[in-house]
């Protein structure tokens, strides 16, 4: 009896190890957000500091960190306000967080679509992550709010109101 029992745990640990990548990705993924947004909870909160371009690729890919930079230093230069003017992550400027809850979901090869939603200041907030599994781990390729996108703002461009989420490009 011991014997099968051996055997049968021996079948089951190589099933559960033979799973493939993207379902294991998804742990990985839902920590990396959920590590972000527990720096929001409560009042008064720092938040994820922007400040620095080593900061930038540790929460985005290169491509959007370089888009994030190149608006800050324009914005520096020019003595204005960048065009991201607010924390991407909440989606503001001010913020007390509570009832912070992260989903993520794999939507192909090395990439995943994160959900946080959130109560910011008495209203229900929802926030959307593009997801993509680099070498040194998971990063943000994309973030929208409900009336924008990082990128779109970051371009001076507008996602128009009201798009269906399925035409959105992921």
């Amino acid at each position: 009896m011991k014997f099968v029992h051996g055997l049968l745990s021996a079948f089951l640990l190589m099933n559960f190890a033979m799973l493939p990548a993207p379902a294991r990705a998804d742990a990985e993924a839902q920590k990396f957000l959920e590590a972000i947004y527990k720096q929001y909870v409560g009042q008064n909160t720092p938040g994820v500091a922007l400040g620095s371009n080593d900061v930038l690729f540790n929460y985005f890919t290169p491509e959007l960190a370089a888009l994030i930079a190149a608006d800050a230093d324009q914005a520096q230069k020019n003595d204005e306000v960048p065009a991201l003017d607010g924390d991407p992550f909440v989606g503001a400027q001010d913020w007390d967080i509570k009832d912070v809850s992260v989903t993520v979901k794999d939507i192909g090869p090395g990439k995943a679509l994160g959900l946080a939603t959130f109560t910011n200041m008495g209203e229900k907030q929802a926030v959307e992550l593009d997801l993509k599994k680099l070498p040194q781990g998971w990063r943000i390729d994309e973030i929208r709010w409900p009336d924008a996108s990082l990128r779109g703002i970051l371009k001076g461009e507008e996602m128009p109101a009201g798009e269906p989420e399925e035409t959105r490009k992921l």
